[in-house]
């Protein structure tokens, strides 16, 4: 069996644990608009994740999802400037390894088609503990980052046998973004940024 984690994402949905002294130019409605909107993102991040890493599901629906993950990124899993002009590498999600104490950082659209190929029949993904936002901050006009913090279990089958198990915690950059739009106002626009691993126990 291999010792490397492969990791998977499963942000916890409300409630978020917000800094106000760091936020107070936004409204109670617009911070309850963000978590909206995380939601239904990470409802969707999740179901693709499940569907890519399962075995017993059709090839195509697969790369569709491999596909359309990456529009929740920053970059969409590419290199990218952000507002400022800044330039940016693409999305990392970090792995890590029980067995060595190290991680390891893949991008975005590496790691996608590394969950197609894992080595187990199935993969459950299960919330752990409630998810919190941090350090909310704002970055320039209309943009906000923060970070996310979430816990999960990870179970791996090859057959009806478990041979990987284990808790992790991550956490994930958040960017939050008012957009103007001509026929429907302002709108908030939530894009996810690199994922790193802060704790992994094997189970």
């Amino acid at each position: 069996m291999k010792k490397t984690i492969i990791t998977t994402l499963l942000i916890c949905i409300a409630p978020f644990i917000l800094m106000a002294q760091q936020t107070n130019d936004l409204s109670p409605e617009e911070i309850d608009a963000f978590k909206i909107q995380c939601q239904e993102r990470v409802d969707a991040f999740q179901m693709g994740l499940e569907v890519i890493a399962d075995k017993s599901q059709n090839a195509d629906i697969k790369s569709h999802y491999i596909k359309t993950i990456p529009e929740m990124f920053m970059g969409e899993g590419d290199p990218w400037t952000d507002t400022n002009g800044g330039k940016h590498a693409a999305v990392k999600m970090q792995v890590s390894s029980i067995s060595s104490g190290k991680t390891t950082d893949i991008p975005l659209k590496q790691y996608l088609q590394r969950l197609r190929n894992m080595p187990y029949t199935s993969v459950e993904l299960k919330k752990a503990k409630t998810c919190m936002i941090s350090n909310l901050y704002k970055v320039s006009d209309n943009l906000y980052m923060g970070t996310c913090t979430f816990f999960q279990y990870f179970t791996g089958q090859s057959g009806d046998n478990v041979v990987y198990r284990d808790y992790t915690q991550k956490e994930v950059d958040v960017y939050i973004r008012r957009v103007a739009d001509g026929s429907l106002g302002s709108y908030w626009d939530m894009k996810f940024g690199d994922i790193n691993v802060t704790e992994t126990q094997k189970l």
